[in-house]
């Protein structure tokens, strides 16, 4: 670990607190079937989850405490994030979560395959923009040796084109602070300033007003996540035909979005885009040519190793509960061209259903009066907008259960409670939201 500061900008700060809702397995599940993407676990009760760069584990920890038969272990280089973790899944009685202190460059596939159990799902959120090659190698060796055949990768980085406007901006930060004394949240500090006076001096290459705004905000309210995501020389934004190349190693392949709204063509993309993607050269990755388009500056990838087309009926059997009062069912989702959402008197059909129990998107679509809506349709809009949930498994009213996810919930708010999160909640958002991203 001698020389893990090196490889790492801020090895030495605490990250905040955050969770990330895509890693629902029930949200995985959804947004996989919509991309016509196989994924059914033989035994849904039953898996491994490995969560590299997990940070103080709230991720992990919410997961594990939710599906107490699985086996979710958390890595982090910080020792610090390590045994945070693991008091906090002590204090909350979890005891199906474990946290390693690992630094992914170092080992090799035996030596993943000598300290790590085969997963099922690898959660790898926030990571691959900040790190140098070394450490996406040895994730990309960690997938590959442990994996396992038909498991899934959620991958989450910040995003080109849509973030070149940021390039520029953080080299500025990166040669303001390089020689400035200090803890590195002072450091931080005089970088910014230092970008608020070429704001205010009118410099041209500058993210928008918007997104600049967005990120000095970000700055101000949570100086260790201003040091994680700015502080680092090894900050590279990619492609997605890049980060998709990385993982072919891994025999990985893309699966789908994690946030399907923001991504769909259709709801997304103009006719005549759309056209431009389908007669493009086949050289051109699809992927990457509708985010010439989408302006989107954060991707959260579903990568599949050994991808399959979904089961006919995957989509329609997905069970779905409601997200909000029946009565002000609202379905809005934003589009490139501004908000979309079902008619008033669909809105009106669906919550009244929902509001008599959890129902299947295939029930939902069979209801009278949706006949002009599609299957994929209504599940996107219902989901994406957070009119409804997706279900992992039927609701479980047992008291231990109920009582199990209370006393996990009741020890993270103990505990993190009154922190400022990625993206100004108390546990937080995605990472790139500060930025004014999309996604």
């Amino acid at each position: 670990m001698s020389d893990a500061k090196s490889r790492y900008g801020a090895a030495d700060v605490r990250y905040v607190t955050a969770f990330q809702s895509e890693a629902s397995p029930a949200r995985l599940h959804f947004a996989l079937a919509l991309a016509d993407t196989h994924w059914e676990p033989a035994d849904r009760e039953r898996l491994t989850v490995l969560d590299i760069g997990c940070g103080r584990g709230v991720t992990a920890r919410l997961l594990a405490a939710a599906n107490p038969g699985w086996d979710v272990v958390g890595l982090d280089l910080q020792p610090v994030h390590i045994v945070e973790a693991r008091e906090g899944a002590a204090a909350a009685g979890i005891a199906n979560a474990r946290f390693l202190e690992m630094d992914v460059a170092e080992l090799d596939e035996a030596g993943f395959a000598a300290q790590l159990p085969e997963a099922d799902i690898v959660l790898c959120w926030g990571v691959w923009t900040w790190v140098p090659d070394a450490v996406r190698e040895g994730i990309v060796r960690l997938l590959k040796s442990r994996l396992k055949p038909g498991g899934i990768v959620l991958m989450a980085y910040n995003a080109l084109p849509g973030f070149s406007d940021a390039v520029v901006m953080q080299r500025l930060i990166e040669e303001a602070c390089r020689d400035v004394r200090g803890t590195p949240h002072e450091r931080g500090a005089a970088a910014f300033e230092a970008i608020e006076a070429l704001k205010e001096a009118g410099a041209h290459y500058l993210p928008i007003e918007q997104v600049l705004g967005h990120i000095l905000a970000s700055a101000k309210r949570s100086p260790s996540y201003m040091v994680h995501e700015w502080l680092t020389s090894f900050w590279r934004p990619a492609y997605h035909a890049d980060v998709a190349k990385a993982l072919v190693p891994a025999r990985l392949e893309f699966g789908g979005s994690a946030n399907p709204s923001r991504s769909l063509p259709s709801l997304q993309l103009t006719p005549a885009q759309r056209q431009v993607i389908e007669n493009a050269p086949a050289g051109i990755h699809r992927e990457t040519l509708a985010d010439m388009f989408l302006q989107r500056r954060f991707r959260a990838d579903i990568f599949v190793r050994g991808r399959r087309p979904a089961r006919p009926l995957a989509l329609a059997e997905i069970q779905v509960a409601l997200g909000m009062a029946a009565e002000v069912l609202d379905t809005s989702v934003t589009t490139s061209s501004g908000e979309a959402t079902l008619k008033d008197e669909h809105n009106a059909i669906l919550g009244a259903a929902l509001a008599e129990g959890p129902r299947s998107l295939g029930d939902l679509a069979a209801l009278p009066g949706l006949g002009d809506l599609t299957l994929p349709e209504i599940g996107l809009m219902l989901v994406e907008s957070g009119a409804a949930h997706p279900l992992w498994r039927p609701i479980d009213h047992d008291p231990a259960a109920v009582a199990h996810s209370a006393r996990s919930n009741e020890a993270l708010l103990t505990i993190l409670a009154g922190e400022p999160g990625t993206g100004g909640a108390v546990l937080g958002g995605r990472g790139g939201e500060a930025d004014g991203s999309d996604e």
